[in-house]
């Protein structure tokens, strides 16, 4: 589900909206989303049912779509600080987005159980803020969640 073709660093986005676009954009030009439009419709729609504003500068955006091709994880790094509403009321400047095709059940679930117990951990959170490769986050992504 992860690869260094879905991480992003220096992301330019002011909004909540713009970094969800710009993730979503991303995994339609790698060939994971067949209508982005549709893909960031039902990310905002989750995100009106309660903040995936984790805490510790980090969000969990999330959807299900018939617009998702096949089940991805993304990751970005906003040069800004985001207002999210997150649990903790910090800023978010940090993003799993979480991407599932309509007909999937479980994956999306299981891996944002894994990221909310790996994000509960100081090491884990300490990393995603020195790492800034690509590569080298996809290869410590992997590690962590698999």
């Amino acid at each position: 589900m992860i690869d260094e073709r879905f991480i992003l660093f220096g992301m330019d986005a002011t909004t909540q909206k713009d970094a969800i676009e710009a993730l979503v954009s991303k995994a339609q030009a790698e060939g994971r989303v067949r209508d982005a439009g549709e893909v960031v419709k039902a990310v905002l729609e989750r995100e009106k049912e309660g903040t995936t504003g984790f805490g510790k500068g980090i969000a969990i955006p999330h959807g299900k779509s018939k617009g998702v091709v096949e089940p991805t994880l993304m990751y970005g790094q906003v040069n800004h600080d985001l207002e999210w509403k997150a649990m903790d009321d910090a800023p978010v400047n940090k993003l799993f987005l979480i991407l599932v095709p309509e007909t999937s059940h479980e994956e999306h679930l299981q891996m944002l159980a894994k990221l909310a117990r790996s994000l509960m951990h100081d090491e884990f959170v300490d990393a995603l803020v020195t790492i800034n490769d690509a590569k080298e986050m996809a290869e410590f992504l992997k590690a962590q969640l698999q």
